[in-house]
């Protein structure tokens, strides 16, 4: 008697070889003597991560880090247990996450990578779907945790951004200059309007008026005493005699 736990599968082998019998969870019969053996199986979700380098179609280097997540099929663990063995692991899932990473960073630029991660992440999951799905294994996701480039790229980046604040903030200057140029010659427009208005209200009969109102303010302010002094046509002075 044999006991399998929860989440598992064991595969039946008689003097070695797969009988395709699978026990499943609880106690089960196996013939004694060692005629029969149960080889157990974990079939729920496992994960795996990897560490991975590779280099992308502008030939930058980088390095990733994925995780899977899986699971082995009931009624496949047989197969899977004649075909790869209990080292599944080593044998099709670690290398098919670095094959995979390494395939789908030479479609894109190392830009690319970041700025569409999403298609990536999809890219890599329907490679890894139909590597391991022919074996028995289901995969349920792939995450990219992280994106790592060189020292001289991720200076190049920044230089680049640097380049496009400047741009941006250029621009603005430049905008600022235009809406200040733009205020100033409709403040100048609007003055010359107002003139253009005033003089159109400066009739014959209001600017006698103005001279007439002129002239009595001098005449108010007269204290009623003749000049002394007066400048002849070819600048020369001469007293005026006081009368009497």
């Amino acid at each position: 008697m044999t006991s399998v736990g929860t989440g598992q599968i064991g595969v039946v082998t008689n003097y070695g070889k797969v009988t395709g019998r699978e026990l499943s969870e609880g106690l089960s019969w196996i013939a004694p003597w060692g005629v029969e053996a149960a080889t157990i199986y974990d079939v729920k979700t496992q994960k795996d991560e990897v560490q991975s380098q590779a280099a992308t179609k502008d030939l930058q280097d980088v390095n990733g880090t994925l995780v899977l997540n899986y699971q082995l099929q009931r009624g496949e663990v047989s197969r899977m247990h004649q075909t790869v063995g209990e080292a599944y692991k080593d044998k099709l899932v670690l290398p098919a996450l670095n094959e995979v990473f390494k395939s789908v960073s030479a479609k894109y630029t190392a830009s690319e990578l970041i700025t569409n991660r999403a298609e990536v992440k999809k890219d890599v999951y329907d490679q890894l779907k139909a590597r391991l799905e022919k074996y028995g294994i289901t995969v349920q996701d792939v995450s990219i945790t992280n994106f790592a480039f060189s020292a001289e790229f991720n200076k190049a980046i920044e230089a680049v951004q640097i380049a496009n604040q400047q741009i941006a903030r250029a621009r603005q200057e430049l905008e600022t200059t235009k809406v200040e140029a733009e205020k100033q010659i409709q403040a100048a427009q609007g003055a010359a309007e107002a003139q253009r208005l005033q003089q159109q209200t400066l009739t014959p009969e209001l600017l006698r008026k103005m001279e007439i109102e002129a002239q009595n303010a001098a005449i108010a302010k007269w204290n009623g005493v003749m000049p002394t002094t007066n400048a002849s046509g070819s600048g020369t002075i001469f007293n005026i005699p006081a009368t009497r």
